[in-house]
């Protein structure tokens, strides 16, 4: 449908908009006095990137009785300023400025309609558009290249859309709200485009079959109807979507179950009758309103969602996936996949344990009992049985050889040896052996921030023999430092001279090239490929690339795998021990003050599971990790670690059927290694792919060199879900069948 005419609003007031702040462009926000227990809160604090989590320094000198470390603890939460509660859009005083032409731009003679680019447009309201982050955040979880537009700076023409050869630039268009809406002076909302602009892009979306995709909107008639009205008086920013028929056939991954809606602005809406529109619900509140639909018009196909955005609400994140493959047809550059990694550090020492009644540490350390270990083996099988979403599930155990001892003959019922069991740990580790996929964490878990290269190469080849006398299964590629240590993030002041005791607190984030050098040395000449860095210390992962790992600096044969933390201590064994530590932090009066009262044990596993939950559906392969002290079975069968995973597992499995896969570290490592130069490889525009439609082939034509790449959508690739894709690498024009979904 063309734009409805409006009151002209010149390019050059369009050009302001990046002066223009946040509270312009939203509604005033009020700040709840709490935030609901099952909101997700895996988003950025920082806002300079929508995965990031800069963990709070809570650290402390503690005793040396027992292993110590420095506190990292996944922030509960987003700044509530930064949440979408009150995004209103104003849809009754937007008008869609007048354009210079009465129609659409004439389409080249030389177009060919059958023939897109693999490649999506973001249309954007300029660099405030608060739905720019969700749209990049769901395209690189896929993989899916994408180029943005601001429409307040750039004109959108033919050209814009359209290659010199006729080619169509893009396969699907992302509008960060359905009007591009911002206000252009006070109490004046303009759309970003004029009335000749939307002509222009409806035309493109036309003639070649393109999807739009409105991330957000107020449905009226302006600048196009999709056959929705917002029923008034019934907007709300906390609630239920529910999934109809059309959704689940729209949304492949999806259970059918409820989804949480929390703290998003959302526009209830009703179906309006109107020529030339078919709308179907996707989407519904509690009372049958509809908050998603597809609406198809004039040869056109749409699908507008009516709740506000955010990459770090977990309605986005479970929607995101199907939105993708909803607006790419199922055929795309990229592949998305869902990872269930926990690590263990710590196996064999000692570690130190919170004292609730006094707030600082016992006298006594904790180091795992052989029914704590079995326990922990139980456990992940458990796992494993109880969900199908889950695919052989298993713990990384970070390892330090200290604390092993080799000789202890390997059994899983230490009781029965008697005096031959020198230590039962080792001994039910040794029946393990396979049970877990078992990692280098140094031998000693001393700080490697200055160490020398002679000690640091023990370090790391002498609990490589340990492990290997012990006869685990290892990923011999993949090493832990102890505390992340060795890459930058140390007390500044440390000579080296105090590599296992206290430090200078907090410690600084110096970056990457304060890494030791003799670290890097003595792990890559160990045959170390993988190196697990910290994902809430900003310098140890990609904030332009937030799937990829990072090559070293000081050599790129080591590539950095990012590891989040969460918010069960190093410290903890027991619920208590936990929600305490965890109060002192976050409750009121806390050292980090964000809640408005002290959790209970149930209320953080909700918390924390669904910030959990939030970096499997973002389709990252990054482990979390825990430590031994979380595996104490504090009841039979029961241990935080383990209460941790079937949290997360059961709150994804609640809403998506995409499989969960666990990878060892050595796999892992490959996986993110080929991933890495595969979004490299697409962001330095290193091959073209054509969509040729008549045909149903992709094109793919590399500029140079072979390079990675994978296709979804590839007919006979290997199924994810109810798609298909499949790695490959090219060194000449090839022309892959596909086929849509």
């Amino acid at each position: 449908m063309t734009p409805q005419p409006a009151n002209s609003v010149p390019r050059s007031l369009k050009r302001l908009l990046p002066l223009l702040t946040l509270s312009l462009v939203l509604a005033a926000c009020s700040q709840p006095s709490s935030m609901p227990l099952n909101q997700s809160v895996s988003g950025d604090p920082s806002a300079s990137a929508p995965q990031d989590h800069d963990d709070h320094d809570a650290s402390r000198h503690a005793s040396e009785k027992g292993h110590i470390h420095e506190i990292h603890a996944a922030l509960p939460g987003v700044p509530r300023s930064e949440l979408p509660t009150n995004a209103k859009l104003a849809p009754g005083t937007l008008t869609v400025p007048q354009g210079t032409r009465l129609s659409a731009q004439a389409l080249p003679s030389n177009t060919q309609t059958n023939k897109v680019a693999l490649k999506v447009l973001i249309l954007s309201s300029g660099p405030t558009d608060f739905g720019l982050n969700s749209a990049k955040s769901m395209l690189s979880q896929s993989g899916v290249p994408f180029d943005v537009l601001d429409a307040t700076t750039t004109p959108l023409t033919t050209q814009s859309l359209i290659a010199s050869d006729g080619v169509g630039k893009y396969q699907g268009i992302i509008l960060t709200d359905a009007a591009l809406t911002f206000q252009s002076s006070p109490n004046f909302y303009s759309s970003a485009l004029d009335t000749s602009e939307w002509a222009t892009l409806f035309e493109y979306e036309k003639a070649y079959k393109v999807r739009q995709l409105a991330l957000y909107g107020a449905p009226t008639t302006v600048p196009e109807d999709y056959g929705l009205r917002i029923v008034p008086g019934t907007e709300f920013a906390t609630g239920n979507l529910n999934v109809t028929a059309a959704g689940k056939t729209a949304f492949k991954d999806l259970t059918g179950n409820a989804l949480p809606l929390r703290n998003a602005y959302t526009y209830a809406t009703q179906l309006e009758a109107v020529t030339g529109v078919v709308t179907q619900p996707l989407l519904t509140d509690d009372a049958g309103r509809i908050v998603a639909a597809t609406s198809a018009t004039d040869g056109r196909e749409r699908l507008i969602l009516t709740s506000a955005q955010n990459p770090a609400l977990l309605h986005t994140q479970i929607l995101g996936y199907g939105l993708v493959q909803w607006l790419t047809k199922g055929v795309h550059l990229g592949e998305h996949r869902r990872f269930l990694q926990v690590d263990i550090d710590d196996w064999f020492v000692n570690g130190s344990v919170f004292d609730p009644a006094t707030g600082g540490l016992r006298s006594e350390p904790f180091r795992l009992s052989a029914s704590d270990a079995l326990g922990a083996r139980d456990q992940q099988r458990a796992i494993d049985r109880a969900y199908n979403v889950v695919n052989n599930f298993e713990y990384a155990v970070m390892f330090n050889g200290r604390g092993a001892v080799p000789s202890s003959p390997a059994t899983c019922v230490p009781q029965l040896y008697g005096d031959q069991i020198k230590d039962a740990l080792s001994s039910v580790s040794r029946c393990m052996a396979y049970d877990f996929d078992w990692v280098n964490h140094t031998r000693d878990h001393w700080r490697m921030d200055v160490m020398d290269l002679p000690t640091s190469t023990a370090a790391i080849v002498s609990n490589f023999t340990i492990g290997t006398q012990l006869g685990l299964q290892l990923s011999r590629k993949s090493l832990v430092t102890g505390e992340h240590s060795g890459l930058g993030y140390m007390d500044p002041t440390d000579n080296g001279n105090n590599n296992d005791g206290g430090f200078l607190q907090p410690k600084q984030d110096l970056g990457l090239g304060r890494s030791n050098p003799n670290l890097i040395t003595a792990a890559v000449n160990s045959g170390v490929r993988y190196l697990a860095s910290n994902r809430s210390i900003a310098s140890q992962w990609d904030a332009s690339c937030p799937s990829c790992g990072v090559p070293h600096p000081m050599n790129p044969n080591l590539l950095l795998i990012p590891r989040y933390p969460n918010s069960l201590g190093y410290h903890v064994t027991t619920p208590e021990e936990a929600t305490t530590s965890y109060n002192n932090l976050y409750a009121p009066g806390g050292a980090a003050a964000y809640w408005d009262h002290a959790f209970d044990y149930a209320e953080l596993l909700d918390v924390d599971s669904t910030q959990g939950v939030g970096h499997l559906f973002d389709g990252t392969a990054w482990p979390t990790y825990m430590h031994q002290t979380n595996l104490r079975q504090y009841a039979p069968g029961k241990s935080l670690a383990s209460d941790w995973v079937n949290a997360v597992v059961e709150k994804y499995a609640r809403y998506s059927t995409l499989p969960l896969n666990t990878l060892r570290w050595d796999a892992l490592g490959a996986y993110v290694e080929r991933h890495t130069r595969e979004q490299k490889a697409l962001a330095a525009n290193a091959y073209t792919a054509i969509w040729n439609r008549t045909f149903n082939t992709v094109r793919i034509t590399p500029a140079g060199a072979p390079v990675p790449f994978t296709l979804t959508g590839l007919w006979g690739g290997k199924v994810y879900g109810a798609y298909e894709a499949y790695p490959l690498t090219i060194n000449s024009v090839v022309d892959i069948v596909v086929r849509t979904r």
